[in-house]
């Protein structure tokens, strides 16, 4: 764990309220304390945001204190993102930006639990019973803003981006293509990019989701929002190039698995198209 020091007026909360009972708990640890010796604070980083992840009470503390300089360390647990993210949605919605906004939401013990614990309870169960409540699929228009989130994604995910020239070109593609992209309030958590060949084919020119919400079935969302538009469009083929199978890149080898399970199927490789290191598969689905 890489230990570091942050303003903490640059870091996003992620909860709406303080509890009175622990903050006052904290404060009485901190008299006895020295602040060096204080354990960092968890934060994470996902797309424009840098949040606490927890500590929220031992920031507002510290802040009371007049010390804006603190300790964190970046949270690589395996932690449900997109409830993160809903309750960073909250606190934006609210005008809760910096830790100091909560000076008028410290709370007692039975509000805490019905304003905020209550809050949480509906939407953590929602989140998994009903994950398109949080998700906003929306076809952007604007070059600018395609290539933002098109940027902002793909350097996220070295493992499948991580040729620099790769990048600039798809940043600079997307602008002439249909692109989708998936929003967890006003943060975009993924996008695909289609271009069109002819009248009957199109082709999935780039997609990617930030990998903190893998395997939530968000690519099936944006790949069947891509195929109702191109159902009304009369197309009758999508196609994808990806990584053939003869590299043996195991991030690939799941990339190629999900387009399988969404209906596509191999069709042909091209071993020199993208250069001998980088075998390219062409799949396609029919529409």
């Amino acid at each position: 764990m890489k230990v570091f020091t942050k303003n903490i007026k640059d870091i996003q909360p992620s909860q709406l309220y303080i509890s009175k009972t622990k903050l006052l708990e904290v404060e009485k640890y901190l008299d006895s304390a020295n602040i060096e010796d204080i354990e960092p604070l968890p934060i994470r980083k996902i797309g424009k945001y840098t949040f606490f992840t927890d500590g929220h009470t031992r920031a507002f503390a510290l802040m009371k204190r007049g010390i804006e300089e603190v300790k964190v360390y970046w949270d690589e647990d395996d932690l449900d993102w997109v409830q993160y993210l809903v309750c960073v949605d909250w606190c934006n919605k609210e005008g809760i930006k910096s830790i100091s906004d909560l000076k008028k939401r410290v709370v007692d013990d039975e509000d805490y639990k019905k304003l905020w614990y209550s809050r949480c309870d509906i939407m953590q169960e929602r989140s998994v019973n009903d994950l398109d409540y949080y998700l906003d699929i929306r076809t952007v228009l604007e070059d600018n803003e395609k290539c933002n989130i098109c940027e902002l994604v793909l350097r996220a995910l070295p493992d499948w981006f991580g040729i620099e020239e790769s990048i600039k070109d798809y940043i600079i593609g997307v602008k002439d293509s249909v692109f989708l992209s998936v929003y967890i309030g006003e943060v975009p958590i993924g996008f695909l990019s289609v271009i069109e060949h002819n009248e009957f084919t199109s082709e999935i020119y780039v997609v990617g989701i930030l990998k903190e919400f893998h395997r939530r079935g968000i690519g099936k969302r944006l790949i069947k929002a891509t195929e109702d538009i191109l159902v009304k469009q009369n197309k009758m083929f999508l196609t994808v190039k990806t990584l053939s199978s003869s590299h043996p890149d195991e991030g690939y080898r799941k990339t190629r698995g999900f387009y399988r399970t969404v209906g596509f199927y191999p069709l042909e490789e091209f071993p020199e198209l993208w250069g001998k290191e980088n075998p390219c598969l062409l799949m396609v689905k029919k529409l």
